[in-house]
C-alpha cells in the first residue's frame, strides 16, 4: 500500500520534463521523446486510486496497475526516469576501466570508471546510429560502436569517427556520449535521468535526496562500504514489479505461513515498521537459538524498502539487496546482491549454507504462487 500511495502521488502530477539534449542536433529517432502522449485510460487508472484514504479504509489499487502496458509506460516516465535510482554497487566499478550496463524501460545506460578513477554514466548508444556500445560488464579502455567503429573514451569524448573526412560543419566535440548523472551512497551506485548537469554530488546530499530522513538511520546500521560483495543472483518472475515490492512490504504478515523456518528464527512479536518520506524500514529481533540461524541472522534484522524498487536487508554479518526491474507489465527481473562481513570471507561452509538458505526462501515463494 505504501508503494501505491507514493505511485499515485507521482503519477497524478502533471509536471512535464524535457528529454536529454545533445549539442549539435536532436536525438536519434529511436530515442527521441522518451514518453509519448499518455493514453487517457492510463490516466483514468491513476484517478481510480485515492492516496488520501486512511489506511484502515483503503483498498488495493486497480488491477490495471499490475497488468496494463500503458500504465507501465506511465510509471517508467513519471517514476523511474525521475529522481535517483539504484542501479548497482561500487564493487562493479571498483577499478579503473571497469564498467557495467543496464536498461530501464527503453533507456540503455552504461556506468564506468575511467583511467583516472572518475565515475561516469552515459546513455549506452552510439551518437551516430544509436547502436549499443557495450554489453554486460567487465573492463574496457574505450567503447567502440560495432556498426561503424565510432570510438569513445570512458570519459565520454568521441575519440574517432570513421570515414568522415570532407563532411562540413562536423565538430567531434559535439558528439560525445550523452551523460547521465551518477553518484554513490554507501556501497550503492545511483543514477538519475532527469538531471542534465554533469557535476557530481557529495554523498550526504545524494543520501538526503534519495533516502530523505532515513539516511542517518541506514548509515548507522551497517549500510556502508565495508562489506565486500560475495555474489549476484537474478530471477525472472512472471509478475508485475509491484507484486514483488508489495510482498516485501507486507511486513511479517506472510512470514509465519510462507517461511516457517525463517519465522522460527525471529521474534515476530518484536516486528515493527517505521515509515519515512521515501523509505519504509521493518525491524525484528532474532529468537534465542542454538542453531546456525542465529549466526546467520544475528540478533536483529533490518529490512529497508527504498521507493520505488530497491530493498536493503541487513542481518547478522550479511547484507543483501533486491532490485525489482520491470521487463513488462507482467514480468520483472529481481537482482539479488549479497555482501558479507570481512571476518567471514574465508568460511566457505558458512557462506554456502547461508546462500542455500536464502535460495530456499526464494524458491518457496515461487512454488507457493506468492507472485500470482
Amino acid at each position: 500500500m505504501a508503494t501505491a500511495r507514493s505511485l499515485a502521488a507521482l503519477l497524478s502530477a502533471r509536471a512535464t520534463r524535457p528529454g536529454p539534449r545533445r549539442a549539435g542536433g536532436a536525438w536519434p529517432p529511436r530515442f527521441a521523446a522518451r514518453a509519448a502522449a499518455e493514453p487517457e485510460h492510463a490516466r483514468r487508472l491513476v484517478a481510480e486510486f485515492d492516496p488520501a484514504v486512511p489506511l484502515e479504509a483503503a483498498v488495493t489499487p486497480p488491477s490495471g496497475w499490475y497488468t496494463d502496458a500503458d500504465f507501465l509506460r506511465l510509471e517508467l516516465d513519471r517514476v523511474f526516469l525521475r529522481g535517483w535510482q539504484a542501479v548497482g554497487h561500487i564493487w562493479q566499478v571498483k577499478n579503473p576501466n571497469d564498467f557495467f550496463t543496464g536498461r530501464l524501460g527503453n533507456v540503455e545506460f552504461v556506468i564506468c570508471r575511467d583511467a583516472n578513477g572518475n565515475l561516469h554514466a552515459f546513455h549506452n548508444v552510439c551518437r551516430h546510429h544509436a547502436s549499443l556500445l557495450a554489453c554486460g560488464s567487465g573492463q574496457k579502455t574505450c567503447f567502440q560502436c560495432p556498426y561503424h567503429g565510432w570510438t569513445y573514451g570512458l570519459d565520454g569524448t568521441l575519440l574517432k569517427a570513421t570515414r568522415i573526412s570532407g563532411i562540413k560543419n562536423f565538430n567531434k566535440n559535439d558528439f560525445g556520449l550523452v551523460p547521465v548523472k551518477v553518484a554513490t551512497w554507501g556501497p550503492f551506485v545511483l543514477v538519475r535521468f532527469d538531471d542534465e548537469s554533469t557535476e557530481g554530488d557529495v554523498g550526504d546530499v545524494v543520501g538526503d535526496e534519495w533516502l530523505g530522513s532515513a539516511s542517518k538511520l541506514l548509515s548507522t546500521n551497517g549500510i556502508d562500504t565495508s562489506l565486500p560483495h560475495i555474489c549476484r543472483r537474478e530471477y525472472i518472475i512472471n509478475c508485475n514489479w509491484k507484486v514483488f515490492c508489495d510482498n516485501y512490504l507486507d511486513g511479517g504478515y506472510h512470514v509465519p505461513y510462507a517461511h516457517g523456518a525463517l519465522a522460527s528464527g525471529l521474534q515476530l512479536q518484536s516486528y515493527e515498521t517505521l515509515t519515512y518520506e521515501r523509505v519504509s524500514v521493518q525491524r525484528c529481533e532474532s529468537a534465542p537459538s542454538e542453531s546456525d540461524d542465529l549466526e546467520r541472522l544475528g540478533t536483529k534484522a533490518l529490512y529497508a524498502f527504498v521507493y520505488p524498487n530497491f530493498m536493503i536487508n541487513r542481518y547478522g554479518p550479511w547484507m543483501d539487496t533486491n532490485l525489482a526491474v520491470p521487463l513488462g507489465s507482467t514480468k520483472c527481473k529481481v537482482v539479488f546482491d549479497y555482501f558479507l562481513d570481512k571476518s567471514l570471507l574465508d568460511d566457505q561452509n558458512f557462506i554456502e549454507r547461508s546462500l542455500r538458505d536464502s535460495e530456499q526462501v526464494q524458491v518457496h515463494q515461487y512454488s507457493t504462487n506468492v507472485w500470482l
